[in-house]
C-alpha cells in the first residue's frame, strides 16, 4: 500500500473511474497483493457531505409521494409485567441514541440534493402516560388505542428524531411500551439489533454491570459515503445483465383476486392471522431438511402455488426483502440495509411440488448472489420489470424474544398501523421450535376479507398436503377454496382462441348481461360478444363509450361514469357494477388509469375537449408498465357536479385532486388540446406555491396566435395538399378491398358531392334542384359552423399581410367563392370537424350526450377569458404532423413567447387526437418522463 495514501482516498477516486479503468485498477492492485474488498470502510471527515444510502434513497423517494402518511412507520408494542423501571428505560434509550448516529439523523435538502445530517446530541422523544386512575378493566384497551394513534403520527424526515418511545403505566407491575421508528433509519434486522442493544443497556444500567455490546467501528453515515463510492455503475453492470436476462418476458404484474371497483387504492390496510399446529410445523421443517432447503424457500413455493391457482398465471414473480450486510463492519450495525429482490417461478403441467421447490431454491440462491443491485436502479434501467405487488418475509424469532429484560415478562402487543404499501404481504415467524405462525396483510381497497381468508385456508391445506406427499404433481393437488375470476375486476382475459368460442347466444347470459351484450353488438358492430370480451380490444373508444353508457342508462336505468371502463371493461364486470347494491357509483374527477410503481412520480393527464380521460388509455398502455398514470375528467361530466366560472378555478380544483395522491412535488403534468392549457395553468399555480412541474407536456395544444387562416389561393392549395397527402390515401385504402362496382359507385358519389358543393353554392338559378340542394346541405353548413368550435380555444387570425397572395391579383368574385368552398369542404371532411361532442353526438338525444354538449358550450365561454401568462419553466410540446387544411401554424404553436424556459417540440405522425395512439409519442414521452424523474434524484 506504499503507493496509496489511504483507503479513503482509494474509494474517493474509485467512484470517478469508468468500468474499464476500474477493472484495470483492481487488477493492478491484485498484482501488488491488495484486494479492494478487504479494505476497511473508511471513516468520514467532518466536512464530508453525507448522501443517502441506496436503501434510504428508495424510502425517501416513496415517502415524498405521501409525506403526511404513517405508512413507513415501524411500530412495535410490548406488554410488560413486573417492576419495570421507567427512569432506567429513559436513560438507556438516551445511551442507545448517542451510541448510534443513525438514530440522530435527519434529511437535509441542499441544491436539490437530499443528504443526511447527524446531530451531535439529542434528547430522546419519550412520553410517559399514566392510566392508573382509570378502571383497571379498560386500561389496556385504552393504552392500545392511544398507542395506535401515536404509531400513526407521521414523521417529518427533515427535522424529527426518527425514534419515538411511549410508556403507558397501567399499574405498579403493569406497563405497555411502544417504540416507533421510521424506515429511513432501520430495517427489519436492524430493529432487532436496536431492541437487543436497548435491552442490554437497560439491564446494565439496572444492575450496574457494564453492557456487553459489539464495537461500532463505523457509523451508518460512513457506510453511506462508502456505498456510493464502491457501488457505482461499473460494478452494477454485471448484475444488471443478470437481472435483465432473469426477468426477460416476465409478466408485468400479477392478476391478483382484486374485488374493488374503486378508481384508486389508498394505503389502508388490514391483516388476517394464521397458525400451524406444532405437529405440522415440525413435519414441515423436517421436509425442508430432507430437501436441503430453508423454511423460507419452502414458504415461497407454497405461496406461489396459491397465487398461481387464484391468478391462472404460470409465471409468478413475488418480492422479498434482504438486509445486505456482507461487510464485517455492518454485521450488527443499526440502519437501513434492505433491498428488494424479485423471485420468479415458472409452472408446468408435469411439475411436482419437489420440482417447484428445487426451482425456487435455485432462483433464491441466484437472487441472493445478485442482491447488491438496488431495486430502484433496476427499475430505472430495465423496462417491464414485474411490479412489486406481493411481499413475503420470514422472521426467525418474535419481537419480544429480542427484548429480553431482567426480571420482567415481555409479551408482544400487536399495534396495527392500519396501512400498508404492499398490495399483499405474507409475514411468517418461525423460531425453529414453536409452532409456525404469521399474518397476511392486504390493502382493504383492493381485497375483500373473505378472499384473504380463502387464500390462507389454501396455504394451510397445501402445507398439510405436501408434508404427506411432496412428490405429487401440482395439477393433482386439490385445494379447499376455489377463488373464482369473477371475484375481481382485473380478471384474466381469455386468449384469442377462447374468444372465438365465446357464447353465441344468450344461453349462458343473465338478463342484464344479455342486454349489455346486445348494446355492445349494436355499438361496436360485432355480431357476437362474450362475457370476457374487452370493450377496447373490440374497437371501442371514447365516443363509442359515450354511446354505450347512454344506451345503458336508457335501457337499464343505471347512470355510470365513463371512467368505470378502466375498472370494468368486460360485460361480466359491467354487469357486476350495474347490479351492485350502490344506487349510484361514486364519481370523482381523479381517475386512475395505470397503477404502476409507487416509487415513481405519477403522470397526471388533463381531459381535452371530450371531457373524459378514456383517450389516455392507449397511451398509458404503451408507456412503461411501472409508470403510474392518472387522468382528470371534467366536473359536470356526471351531470350533477357544480361548475367553476373561471378557467383558473378549474385548474385549482384539479390541483387539489392531484395533491390527494401526491401532496408534494415534483409533478408530471400533461394534457391534450385544451387539457394542455389546464396542465399549463396548474403548473403556474404550482410555481406560485413554491412547487415545481418537472414535466409540462402538451399534446397538440394551441397557444396564443398559433393559427392563421391563409388567403384564398394559399388556402385552397393547402386544402388540395391535404386531400392528396392524407384524405385520398385513406379513402383508397378503405375501398381497396371492395368490389369494382362499389368502388365506382363510391368514387362517383364523392365527386358528385364535391362538384355540387362548389357549383351549387353559387346559387345558380339555372339549376332547378338548387333549392332542394340548399336544403340538403343544411347539415353541411351546420358542420361548417361547428368546425369553428375546434378553434374556439385559440386566437385564430383570419388574415395577415405577411401571408397575403404573393402576386397582388384581384380575383374574380365567383372564382374566390369557388376556392373558398373547396377549402371549406376539405376542412369539414377532415378530422378537425369531429373533435367536439356537439359534432360527434348531434344525432343523439340522451342525458350523457346532452351533458357533453352543455359542457362544450360552458368551456367555450370559460376559455374566452383565459390568457396564458409568461411561465418560468419549460414546455414539452408534442405537435401533430397533420394540421388543419387551409391554416398556417406557428412552429411552436404559440408557446415560444410564453415559456421562458423554452419549448421542446416533437412532431408526431397523425392528427390532433390520433397522435395519442402512436407508439412514437409514448416512446418520446417515456424518455421525457425518465429524464425528468432522473433530474430530481
Amino acid at each position: 500500500m506504499k503507493t496509496i495514501d489511504s483507503a479513503r482516498t482509494i474509494f474517493q477516486n474509485l467512484a470517478k473511474l469508468s468500468a474499464e479503468k476500474r477493472e484495470l485498477f483492481e487488477c493492478l492492485l491484485k498484482q501488488q497483493g491488495e484486494d479492494l474488498t478487504q479494505l476497511p470502510i473508511p471513516l468520514r471527515e467532518a466536512s464530508d457531505t453525507i448522501p443517502l444510502s441506496y436503501p434510504q434513497e428508495r424510502v425517501w423517494t416513496i415517502s415524498q409521494l405521501t409525506p403526511d402518511s404513517s405508512v413507513d412507520n415501524v411500530p412495535v408494542g410490548f406488554h410488560i409485567s413486573g417492576a419495570f423501571n421507567v427512569k432506567v428505560f429513559e436513560q438507556s434509550l438516551r445511551a442507545l441514541i448517542q451510541r448510534n448516529e443513525v438514530l440522530r439523523t435527519h434529511c437535509t435538502l441542499q441544491d436539490q440534493q437530499v443528504t443526511q445530517s447527524v446531530r451531535t446530541s439529542v434528547e430522546p422523544w419519550t412520553q410517559v402516560i399514566n392510566l392508573c386512575d382509570l378502571p383497571e378493566t379498560h386500561r389496556l384497551e385504552l393504552a392500545v388505542g392511544q398507542a395506535t394513534e401515536i404509531a400513526q403520527t407521521p414523521f417529518d424526515l427533515k427535522q424529527d428524531l426518527l425514534l419515538r418511545a411511549t410508556v403507558f403505566c397501567l399499574g405498579e407491575q403493569d406497563f405497555v411500551v411502544l417504540l416507533v421508528v421510521h424506515q429511513l433509519v432501520t430495517d427489519g434486522l436492524s430493529f432487532r439489533f436496536l431492541l437487543q442493544e436497548l435491552a442490554e443497556l437497560y439491564n446494565a444500567n439496572l444492575t450496574g454491570v457494564p453492557p456487553v455490546l459489539p464495537e461500532i467501528s463505523v457509523q451508518y453515515a460512513d457506510f453511506s459515503i462508502w456505498q456510493r463510492q464502491w457501488f457505482t455503475d461499473s460494478l452494477f453492470t454485471p448484475q444488471l445483465s443478470y437481472w435483465k436476462e432473469k426477468l426477460q418476458g416476465a409478466p408485468s404484474q400479477l392478476k391478483l383476486p382484486i374485488s374493488s371497483i374503486r378508481q384508486q387504492s389508498t394505503h389502508k390496510g388490514s391483516s388476517e392471522s394464521f397458525k400451524f399446529s406444532a405437529e405440522k410445523s415440525d413435519q414441515f421443517r423436517q421436509l425442508c431438511r430432507e430437501q436441503g432447503v430453508t423454511v423460507f424457500m419452502a414458504f415461497v413455493t407454497l405461496f406461489q402455488i396459491v397465487l398461481q391457482r387464484c391468478s391462472g398465471q404460470d409465471d409468478i414473480s413475488i418480492g422479498t426483502l434482504i438486509s445486505s450486510r456482507n461487510r464485517r463492519e455492518t454485521e450488527k450495525l443499526i440502519g437501513n440495509f434492505s433491498n428488494n429482490l424479485l423471485l420468479r417461478t415458472k409452472f408446468t403441467d408435469e411439475m411436482t411440488f419437489c420440482d417447484l421447490l428445487m426451482q425456487v431454491k435455485d432462483q433464491t440462491l441466484e437472487a441472493y448472489s445478485h442482491q447488491d443491485l438496488p431495486f430502484q436502479y433496476l427499475f430505472e434501467r430495465l423496462k417491464n420489470v414485474p411490479k412489486f405487488q406481493v411481499l413475503i418475509l420470514l422472521r426467525n424469532s418474535t419481537i419480544a424474544q429480542s427484548f429480553d429484560l431482567i426480571g420482567l415478562e415481555v409479551q408482544n402487543l400487536d399495534i396495527d398501523l392500519g396501512s400498508t404499501r404492499m398490495e399483499m404481504n405474507l409475514d411468517i415467524t418461525d423460531d425453529a421450535k414453536n409452532p409456525i405462525f404469521g399474518k397476511l396483510e392486504y390493502k382493504t381497497d383492493l381485497f375483500e376479507m373473505i378472499v384473504i381468508q380463502q387464500m390462507l385456508q389454501n396455504l394451510q391445506a397445501l402445507l398439510v398436503c405436501v408434508v404427506e406427499d411432496p412428490n405429487q404433481k401440482l395439477i393433482d393437488i386439490a385445494l379447499p377454496e376455489v377463488i373464482h375470476p369473477s371475484q375481481w375486476d382485473n380478471a384474466i382475459q381469455p386468449d384469442q382462441e377462447d374468444r372465438k368460442q365465446a357464447p353465441d347466444g344468450d344461453r349462458s347470459f343473465t338478463e342484464t348481461q344479455a342486454a349489455i351484450a346486445e348494446i355492445w353488438s349494436d355499438i361496436l358492430g360485432v355480431a357476437q360478444v362474450g362475457l370476457h370480451d374487452n370493450f377496447f380490444e373490440l374497437g371501442g373508444h371514447s365516443l363509442l363509450a359515450v354511446k354505450l353508457f347512454a344506451s345503458i342508462e336508457q335501457r337499464l336505468g343505471k347512470k355510470l361514469p365513463l371512467s368505470i371502463l378502466f375498472q370494468a371493461p368486460t360485460i361480466l364486470e359491467l354487469d357486476s357494477v350495474i347490479n351492485s347494491n350502490e344506487t349510484q357509483v361514486s364519481w370523482s374527477p381523479l381517475v386512475r388509469i395505470q397503477v404502476g410503481n409507487p416509487q415513481k412520480i405519477p403522470l397526471f393527464c388533463m381531459h381535452g375537449g371530450g371531457f373524459n380521460v378514456l383517450i389516455y388509455r392507449d397511451l398509458a398502455l404503451k408507456l412503461d408498465p411501472s409508470q403510474p398514470v392518472y387522468g382528470l375528467q371534467a366536473r359536470g361530466l356526471d351531470g350533477t357536479q357544480p361548475l367553476h366560472q373561471r378557467f383558473e378555478s378549474i385548474a385549482t380544483d384539479y390541483l387539489r385532486e392531484v395533491q390527494t395522491i401526491q401532496p408534494e412535488g415534483p409533478y408530471l403534468l400533461a394534457g391534450l388540446s385544451n387539457g394542455g392549457n389546464l396542465a399549463f395553468e396548474m403548473a403556474q399555480q404550482l410555481h406560485a406555491q413554491g412547487q415545481k412541474a418537472i414535466l409540462l407536456a402538451m399534446f397538440d395544444t394551441y397557444g396564443p396566435d398559433s393559427v392563421k387562416l391563409l388567403p384564398p389561393i394559399a388556402r385552397s392549395l393547402s386544402a388540395l395538399h391535404y386531400l392528396l397527402q392524407y384524405m385520398l390515401p385513406n379513402y383508397l385504402v378503405k375501398i381497396w378491398a371492395s368490389d369494382p362496382k362499389t368502388w365506382l359507385d363510391q368514387s362517383w358519389t364523392l365527386w358528385t358531392k364535391l362538384w355540387r358543393k362548389v357549383y351549387l353554392s353559387q346559387g345558380s338559378s339555372k339549376n332547378p334542384n338548387a333549392q332542394s340542394e340548399r336544403h340538403n346541405n343544411r347539415n353541411t353548413k351546420s358542420k361548417s359552423r361547428k368546425t369553428e368550435s375546434f378553434f374556439s380555444e385559440v386566437r385564430l387570425q383570419k388574415e395577415s399581410p405577411m401571408f397575403a397572395d404573393p402576386v397582388q391579383i384581384k380575383l374574380p368574385n365567383t372564382f374566390e367563392k369557388i376556392l373558398n368552398q373547396f377549402s371549406s369542404y376539405i376542412l369539414q371532411h377532415s378530422p378537425w370537424a369531429f373533435f367536439t361532442p356537439s359534432n360527434q353526438l348531434q344525432e343523439m338525444d340522451d342525458t350523457v350526450s346532452t351533458t357533453l354538449k352543455n359542457l362544450e358550450e360552458y368551456y367555450k365561454e370559460v376559455i374566452k377569458t383565459y390568457a396564458p401568462q409568461p411561465y418560468p419553466g419549460h414546455i414539452t410540446l408534442f405537435k401533430a404532423k397533420e394540421f388543419p387544411p387551409g391554416m398556417l401554424l406557428d412552429s411552436q404553436l404559440g408557446w415560444a413567447s410564453i415559456a421562458r424556459g423554452g419549448v421542446k417540440v416533437y412532431t408526431i405522425p397523425g392528427h390532433h387526437t390520433s397522435i395519442l395512439e402512436q407508439q412514437e409519442l409514448a416512446d418520446k414521452l417515456q424518455a421525457c418522463i425518465d429524464e425528468a424523474q432522473q433530474s430530481v434524484l
